[in-house]
Order: C-alpha cells, then structure tokens, then sequence
C-alpha cells in the first residue's frame, strides 16, 4: 500500500509544501533546506465575530416576487429579488494564517542528496539533504495527544547555527522571552468595508515556541540564536479564545494559559516518547483501512514526476491508491482528532490573509462534499465537528427562515463561518440557496445510515424537522396546483428563456429547480423514517408524506433526452456547467437509480453532454463525476474521470486545484473511488442491499481494500482478482439483515451453506459478528 509523498527537489512554493495537523493546528512545510518555513494554521482563526445580520425581506416582497416568477417576468424578479434578499453586510469574512517559523540556517553553501517526503501512515514529514560534508535531517508533525506542534532537525555530528523565530505578517508581535522561548501575540484587525460591515478588533490569539538544543542559545528581541548544535528540537503551542459553544469570540477564554500549560507538558517528555504516541494514536485513525491495487513498483520515482507521467498516460495504479490514502489522510488532519470546526474550503490549510473564496463553509455542495467519504471511507469520528456545526448554524438559521422567508424552521443558504452567518451572501445570483440546510440534513442522516445509532438520530431528530418544517414554510401553489419552490435557482446555473417581447434573455433565478425536488423529497423520506425509528410524530410524517404527493417529478427533456435540470425545459446557458445539480438524486441522493430506467439512462446521457461542453473543469466538479459514473455501473467512465482529476485538477503535493487550491475535490476524489468499489444506498436501513465492486474499470483487474464500510453498520475486507471476488469478510456492527449483490463476473460461493439468487446472497448478521465468504 503506498502511503509515502515524496520530491527531490525543493521549490519554493506552498503548493510544493506537504501539509500536516491534528484537526485543530494544521503546518504546511516546504522543506528548504537554506531557511526552513513552516507555516501555521489554527482552525478558528478568523477575522470577524459574531454579528446580527439584517434583512430586508417582506412577506408583500416575496409574494410579489413570486408572482413576477410565475408570470415569467424573471428580469422585475430578480432585480427584486437582489433588493430583498441579500444579508447585510453581504459577505463573509475570512479564514486567515495564523503565522509562519522560520529556521534560518547561517551555512548557506550548496546542497546535495536532497529528499523530501511525507508518510501518511504515520503523519509525519521528513527533509534530508547534505551541506557542508554533514548529512542532515528533519521531521515534522503536530501532536494530536499533546495538542501540538513538534520539529526536529539533526545531523550527523557537525556543528551547525541557526536563527529561529516566528512572523505574521499582520495584527501581530513576536518577543523572546528567554534564550529558549519564543511568544507570538495578536489580535485580528479588519477595516470597515460596505461588503463585510463594521471594522474593529476581533479574534485574540497567541503562540509560544521553546527550543531544545545541544548547542548555545541566546536571543535577540524577535528570535532565538541557536550556535554550534547538532540537534534542535522545536515545540510550538497556538490558541485563540474562540469558543466553538457559543460561535463567537470569549474574551473569558485564556488562550496564554493554554499554550503555556501545552508547552510545559510536552517539554517535560522525551521526543522518542512524543514521537511514538503520536504515531501510535494517528494509527487508530488512518489504519482503518488499507487499498492495494496490482501496480508495477514506482516507487523510486518521485511524486512530482509520477503525477506528470501519469498526465502523459503512463498506467501507475499505485499513484491512485497514493491519492486515496492522501485524501482520507487530509479529511482525519483537517476535521479529525482534535479538530472542533469542520473542514473548510481549504480544510485547515491556509497561506493568506484574503483566500479565495474566504476559505468559508460553501453550502450547495461543497461543505457536503468534505465529508462524503467520512461514512463509506471508516472516518465516521471526522464528522463530529460538522455535526455540532449543524446544531449551531439551525438555531442561528431560526432568525433567517422567519425574517427572510416567512417560513418556520431553520434556513441557510450557500456560504457560512464559524460565527453563524445563515443569510443570503455574496450575491443573490449565486448566493441564494435555500436548500442548502436540508442537503446539510443529508450528510447528518448517513451518519446514522453507518451507525445504526439511536441515540444520535433522536439528537439530530429536531434538526431534520425544523428543515421540513421551513420547506414546508417555504413551498407555494403554481398555477397547475404543484407545490414548487419559489424563488429558485440551480446552484451557479443560468439558463435562457424567452420574454414577453419575444426576445431571449438569460436568468438564473425561477421557480422549481429539479434538484430542490430532489432534496426533498430525499428529506422527507428520511425524515418519515426517522419518525417511525423514534415512534413520534405520527401526525408529521403524514403532513410529509402529503407534500410529497403534490411535488413536481423529476423530468426528461424532449430537447436533449437527458435529466431536466428546471421546472420548464429551458436551454441551459452554459451547457458544459461545473454543477450538475439536477443529478442531485443520482448521487448523493438514490432516487435515480436502475429501477427507474427511463431517468437511469436520461442520467447518462446529462453526463455525456456536460462533459462533451467542458463540463467537470474544477477539480470538485470532476470528483463528482467519478461517483455519478459509478452510480451508473460505468467503471471505465469512472476511471476517465479519476485519470483527469489527477492530470489536470491536481498540485505536485497532491492537493486539489479549482483552480486556486480547494480541498473539496480530493474529498470527492476518495468518495469517488470507495463507490466503484462498494455501493450500499439501495435498499432500507432494515433490509440494505450491498453491491461490492459495481464499477470496477478492466485496468483495476487485481487488488484489495480492508476496513470500508455500507450503510447499516457494516464493515468489509474484499479481495479480488480477474476482475471476480475472491474472499469477502463482512463485520456488523447492529443486528441486521442485508443481501450482498455481487458483480456479474463472480461465481459462486465455496461453502455450500450460502445461497445466491440472480447474484444476491442473503445474510443475517447479529452485532458483533463476522461473516467470511470466499468464491
């Protein structure tokens, strides 16, 4: 299982850098090996606080609104629209680096023999190279049971001198406090601004680094002298007093306190020691699972050539397992262990002041997308953060869905931070996503699709019935008596329309997007069924079930025979468009699957169009791609699509790229892979069929994968060669019944005891027990 990252050339550059975290402090390391630089991230670290958004909404606005929609009158609409809907201020602040180490080495001679790796297995980065006749190396990584961050650099007996400090490039100061430690204190700055609102201070946040050494120390007033050593060992504590309870600032927290008592207890164990149990504990995260697919050894050849190789068209399987081991790697540093926020649009690693984007919460699918593989993938404990996210961003989202919308329940639209925001930001165009909170509902159902946890469906219970309830608000009457959503968009997506004078014109906004209907009705079926598990709410699951009749099918267009993306089969401007929501229901969702052949194929054909106009350009979009393919049972579409994510959307240290640097696609990236290799979202939580290898491409003929997970708490080891399953090992977790549907090149079972019918073998499975099968 490849599981190393590695170059032998060092650029200067943060897109060469390797990332490394404990879900709370991320470090992205670039290796030089003249002035070392190891920039930091904490994950609350943000300017802003907690602020009360304002609307101008109205129940007179909308209903006019509305009925300038209906009457096709989408130019008066949306101009309304942009008056009445946008939150004030209208954007989001920002996620921001908290600093960057330097270690400045005074031999700035030449250097040879230069390596630089990052072992996913065990967290930890490595740089080695030779100056001076003195063979040297580092290691790197950020402690997840002493809470934080650890550098070593060593030699082989010749003396060395360097200087050590840490600098941020705003709203903060660095002192030396003594020959041996460094304190870095700020406060978050930002300026009054008409798009972010009222400037003033925000955040307060500190660092203190200590260095231990065998050389001679002294200070100057921002940095640390190190002379003649032969080893430095570097511990660096970061806090801020956010408080992820309340979603704001507490000037009551004492984050000095903190980073002071973090460095006396890592200072007071050996390295060895520190070492070994952080090793030790990302075991627990990152083992779970193991991919092997049947590779000729590339090894030898680094990282950065391999991905252009591969570009070039060079078979090198084990450079996709590498990806698959690196994104669940990024989801278990970025929102796992120690993490209390939720992975961002760049996770926790961040090298700006102003990233793209804010490096915010996206809600029309990009904060979904993060933890798409957390279930499938065995990384159900990354998905804590994002579930306390949930139960804040709905109590904030109260204030959104009843000034805004008029709706009871609880709304939020496309962008987010971890002060709460729910409003319409950025623009309405783009901005305007009232589905977004139920799609979020989704991601917190299939954590109980894995578990079978009772306990945890009755404390997200209420927030799955405040998003029914707000759909419920939110849903109006057209004209052919449907209930549709009004007004609507498909996320980004324009498409033309011709107006009252005849002529054609280009909207985004209408009534009754396909995938509103699509999330929907997936929340309410869900919902009904939570109900019926916690025996309450009777008299809701029939309101439910009631709305669900009177919603507007999912539809084929005469036009193009593929999946109606609106309510009226309007031309979509952009074709080739990076979201495909309208497949909404092909994946994530499941209502467009092979017992509905008509959609099935009309799901195909959508594809096969986007892509023909471009369509999958971002690395997120072509992630997306991989699943839908392997949703369809198209394994050798599925592997195209990985093949362009990795030659096209993919940075040398393996990060997505938008472009710039979004994360999202390498989550999408692992979801994509674990569905050609597993299925499990047909059936019901009490009766669920598991389809193992239902996409696998021909290239994949030989390989392995132990540890992933189906929905009702199974985990399965498969082996498999010629394309046909060899051995299955099954682990349930819950007393529950499943049929195993096998890929259409198995043959039958070795034992007699199991019975197959049309490929399906039954099985009954009591909590605890393990069931292995071999063909």
């Amino acid at each position: 299982m490849s599981t190393k990252l590695w170059h032998n050339e060092f650029i200067d550059d943060w897109m060469y850098a390797f990332p490394l975290g404990n879900g709370r402090i991320g470090a992205m390391q670039y290796g030089n090996p003249q002035c070392e630089l190891i920039e930091i991230n904490e994950e609350s670290l943000w300017s802003g606080s907690q602020i009360e958004e304002k609307y101008h909404a109205s129940p007179e606005a909308l209903s006019k609104i509305r009925k300038l929609i209906f009457e096709e009158k989408l130019h008066e609409a949306a101009d309304l629209a942009r008056k009445t809907f946008l939150s004030d201020p209208p954007r989001v602040r920002f996620f921001e680096s908290f600093g960057e180490i330097f270690i400045d080495f005074f031999d700035k001679s030449p250097y040879t023999d230069y390596n630089k790796e990052l072992e996913l297995s065990e967290a930890i980065a490595r740089v080695s190279w030779t100056k001076s006749g003195a063979k040297f190396e580092s290691e790197c990584f950020v402690s997840t049971d002493h809470d934080a961050f650890v550098y070593r650099l060593k030699n082989d007996g010749k003396p060395f001198s360097c200087k050590i400090t840490m600098k941020r490039k705003q709203d903060a100061y660095t002192a030396a406090l003594s020959n041996d430690t460094l304190l870095l204190n700020g406060r978050v700055t930002y300026a009054e601004d008409p798009f972010y609102g009222e400037g003033g201070e925000g955040m307060a946040f500190g660092a203190k680094l200590r260095v231990k050494t065998d050389g001679k120390l002294s200070y100057e007033h921002d940095s640390l002298i190190v002379l003649d050593c032969t080893c430095i060992t570097l511990y660096g504590s970061f806090a801020t007093n956010y408080n992820v309870e309340k979603f704001d600032i507490d000037e009551s927290i004492d984050y000095r306190k903190f980073n002071d008592e973090c460095l006396e207890k890592i200072c007071n164990e050996s390295y060895d020691d520190v070492k070994a149990k952080h090793i030790e504990t990302h075991k627990k995260w990152f083992d779970k699972v193991k991919f092997e697919l049947e590779y000729d050894d590339l090894s030898h050849i680094s990282c950065d050539e391999r991905l252009d190789d591969f570009g070039d068209g060079k078979n090198d399987l084990d450079l996709i397992t590498l990806y698959y081991n690196f994104g669940r790697y990024l989801l278990i540093e970025s929102s796992g262990k120690n993490a209390v926020l939720p992975a961002n649009l760049q996770g926790i690693w961040c090298h700006d002041f102003t990233p793209p984007w804010g490096s915010d919460f996206h809600t029309n699918i990009n904060l979904q997308m993060n933890y798409w593989p957390a279930g499938p993938a065995n990384m159900l404990e990354t998905e804590k953060p994002f579930i306390h996210f949930m139960k804040m961003v709905s109590t904030f989202g109260k204030e959104t869905a009843e000034k805004l919308f008029g709706s009871k329940g609880w709304a939020i639209n496309h962008t987010s931070d971890p002060f709460g925001r729910t409003g319409v930001h950025d623009s309405v165009d783009c901005g305007f996503f009232p589905m977004a909170g139920p799609w979020l509902c989704l991601n917190l159902w299939e954590h109980y699709e894995y578990t079978g946890d009772k306990k945890y469906l009755e404390e997200i219970y209420p927030i799955l019935k405040g998003a029914c309830e707000f759909v419920k608000g939110y849903l109006v009457e057209d004209e052919a008596g449907r209930l549709v959503t009004s007004p609507s968009n498909s996320p980004e997506n324009e498409f033309y329309f011709t107006d009252a004078n005849g002529e054609k014109q280009e909207s985004m906004l209408t009534h009754g997007a396909t995938i509103d209907f699509e999330i929907i009705d997936a929340l309410f079926t869900r919902t009904a069924y939570a109900c019926r598990v916690l025996e309450n709410d009777t008299a809701f699951i029939d309101s439910l079930e009631e709305i669900l009749k009177k919603l507007p099918p999912v539809k084929v267009g005469e036009r193009y025979g593929t999946i109606q993306e609106w309510i009226n089969d309007y031309e979509e401007v952009d074709p080739g468009h990076r979201h495909v929501s309208h497949l909404f229901a092909l994946h994530p969702g499941d209502s467009i699957n092979e017992s509905k052949p008509e959609l099935f194929e009309a799901a195909r054909k959508t594809i096969e169009r986007r892509v023909a106009n471009g369509g999958g350009s971002t690395g997120w979009s072509r992630a997306w791609m991989i699943s839908f393919c392997a949703r369809l049972k198209d394994g050798e579409s599925a592997e195209q699509h990985l093949r362009f994510l990795l030659s096209n959307c993919t940075a040398y240290n393996l990060f997505d790229i938008h472009p710039p640097f979004q994360i999202d696609g390498n989550f999408g990236g692992v979801a994509g892979i674990t569905e050609m290799l597993i299925q499990s979202h047909l059936g019901t939580p009490d009766d669920r069929i598991v389809e193992l290898l239902p996409a696998l491409p021909d290239s994949w003929s030989k390989g392995k994968i132990s540890g992933i997970k189906a929905r009702g708490g199974f985990t399965f080891d498969l082996e498999w060669e010629n394309g046909k399953i060899k051995t299955v090992a099954v682990h349930a977790e819950n007393d529950s019944t499943f049929k195993l549907k096998l890929n259409n090149r198995t043959g039958e079972p070795k034992e007699k005891n199991f019975v197959i019918k049309n490929s399906i073998l039954s099985a009954k499975m009591k909590a605890g027990e393990s069931l292995n099968i071999a063909f």
